[in-house]
């Protein structure tokens, strides 16, 4: 599965809530559905000559038709992000739009293969693609991105690229399209024509924009939470490390590898805080002496809690439950067939979490820190530096880290081989499930398009799909340094699962969407090591609060004008 895929195209945290929700689901089909409807070229460009729905799934259908638009209705113009200094930096510029111009022995592989995609569909398509690139200034990309597109520009881009950090809070001025009523869609890239089906069933109105997901789009694909661990280092310390992963009273056989039975360990649900707790223990070497953990001794994990991604998928990671989704099948009820989301009656599942966390710091082998992102010394040891030490083999497990930032040069510069995992459970009876942080970089089409223009977008985009299935396997090679084959074996089964566990992203984009005092948040604020009784006393006072807003928003978002397009 690609992996996580272009994992994509995120909204992510929107998407999640909104793909693990219910409603109308667009058919999955491998050929034209219907008779496509044929046009005729008129000086405006074409018309439907017939009132048959075109239904196509695959380019090749569509290019035909696209062809014969008028040119300035293939002349494609997409706005990326600029941005480049968030948690994940945006790479627009190298997964979307590609260099201008590819060189032998210089560009890189994943370079030459987004060139040589975009400029096949350019040809195919009969179309123009203009790259556009705004620096929209964090957390407020959403807004301006309103104002863009409600000025009805004529310069205004067809498809917005974007770090679209608000993108929960413009949902509900209705700005952009929802995605609310298409389970599984956003990650079933298995299935052909899945990208037309969804875009076919898109409401349309003229204050709203088509929201898309595709493996054109990697960054949600690299915006996947995933925690590397040594593997040298672990079986070179297999003897201390062993016990807390295949047990006390079992051994290795002669000539078997630790971080193959860790990889068991972890497809088999049997990865938990309590595991990674011991790990830390086994590994930790007191360096310095003052009999604490300290930034100059051995390791088993470092938590950095400047920014969201650890404490984040601490809480969204762990396998609880904090929400239900539910149907209201009560022909009484103005909610009659809806979907809504409440909170848990109790904050019992957070308080697991807490108190899971809270064993791990509170132990031997693992520091929190509230380190920043530059600082790279062991005297202001920021995130930087933690994966400096990571690489030079004084931690075990780097940390929770997105996919995407494996490419950092401590990472690929390392001798040892490293591989990922997900992040650990509170218990072996609860999931993995496995977060896209924030909502990554998502594509937006102007809701003013045209109908026959928005045929060129969506066939542009469908040929890039299908043709990224390379660029995706280039970036993984890059990215977790395939070496051997039980390396890439393992790693390839730990991405496939971490993959898979995006089934109930529902918790993270609930806390989004309501926004205000999360509950990361206030892990983070408590340095990890705070317990149930904090929380539980937390969630008592913010709960009903919530739900209150919570409630607005899902009323908000059912009041939302759906009108089918005009073919």
């Amino acid at each position: 599965m690609k992996r996580t895929l272009g994992s994509l195209l995120l909204l992510l945290a929107l998407i999640l809530l909104l793909a693990s929700c219910g409603g109308k689901t667009p058919e999955k089909t491998t050929g034209s559905a219907t008779t496509p409807a044929t046009f005729t070229a008129t000086e405006e460009g074409t018309e439907p000559a017939t009132e048959g729905v075109t239904t196509a799934d695959k380019w090749e259908d569509l290019a035909p038709k696209i062809t014969m638009l008028a040119e300035r209705e293939r002349k494609l113009k997409i706005e990326c992000s600029e941005f480049v200094t968030a948690e994940k930096a945006s790479k627009n510029d190298i997964y979307l739009k590609g260099p201008d111009a590819v060189e032998d022995g210089v560009t890189s592989a994943i370079q030459v293969m987004v060139y040589e995609r975009n400029r096949d569909a350019d040809e195919l398509l009969g179309t123009s693609v203009e790259f556009v690139f705004w620096n929209y200034d964090w957390g407020k990309q959403a807004g301006q991105i309103d104002t863009v597109v409600k000025g009805n520009a004529s310069d205004a881009p067809d498809l917005f690229v974007n770090m679209l950090y608000d993108l929960n809070l413009e949902l509900l001025n209705g700005t952009f399209k929802d995605i609310w009523s298409i389970p599984d869609s956003f990650f079933d890239f298995k299935t052909e024509g899945w990208l037309t089906a969804w875009m076919e069933n898109l409401s349309f109105s003229g204050d709203r924009a088509y929201i898309l997901g595709s493996d054109y789009f990697l960054d949600a694909f690299r915006a996947m939470a995933v925690l590397p661990f040594n593997l040298s280092m672990m079986d070179e310390n297999a003897a201390a490390l062993a016990p807390a992963i295949v047990g006390e009273e079992e051994t290795l056989g002669a000539g078997e590898e630790l971080s193959a039975r860790f990889f068991d360990l972890v497809e088999t649900g049997k990865w938990t805080w309590d595991v990674l707790g011991k790990l830390c223990e086994a590994i930790w070497v007191d360096t310095d002496g003052n009999e604490q953990d300290s930034i100059g001794d051995r390791l088993g994990i470092i938590a950095d809690e400047y920014g969201g991604i650890n404490s984040g998928t601490f809480i969204y990671s762990c396998g609880e439950q904090l929400t239900e989704a539910y149907f209201v099948e009560d022909e009484s009820s103005p909610d009659n067939g809806r979907q809504r989301i409440k909170y848990a009656d109790t904050s019992a599942g957070l308080e697991r979490i807490f108190d899971k966390v809270k064993s791990v710091f509170d132990g031997p082998g693992s520091l929190s820190t509230y380190a920043k992102f530059d600082g790279a010394t062991p005297e202001e040891p920021g995130v930087a530096y933690h994966h400096i030490k990571f690489a030079e083999r004084g931690l075990l497990f780097a940390g929770v880290c997105l996919l995407g930032g494996l490419e950092d040069v401590a990472f690929q510069n390392m001798e040892d081989v490293y591989s990922v995992v997900p992040c650990p459970k509170t218990d072996v009876d609860k999931s993995y499930n496995s977060i896209i942080h924030n909502v990554a970089d998502v594509g937006a089409i102007n809701v003013h398009l045209n109908p026959r223009k928005l045929k060129a977008v969506t066939a542009y985009l469908q040929f890039c799909t299908e043709r990224s299935t390379a660029i995706r396997e280039e970036f993984l090679e890059i990215v977790t340094k395939y070496k051997t084959t039980t390396y890439n074996q393992g790693t390839d089964r730990m991405l496939d699962l971490i993959y898979d566990s995006i089934l109930y992203g529902r918790d993270k984009t609930v806390d989004d969407l309501v926004g205000g005092q999360r509950w990361h948040s206030l892990m983070k604020e408590q340095h990890f090591v705070v317990g149930s009784d904090y929380i539980s006393t937390q969630y008592a006072s913010m709960v009903s609060g919530r739900q209150t807003k919570l409630n607005g928003h899902l009323n908000t978002w059912y009041t939302l004008p759906k009108v089918e397009p005009a073919d």
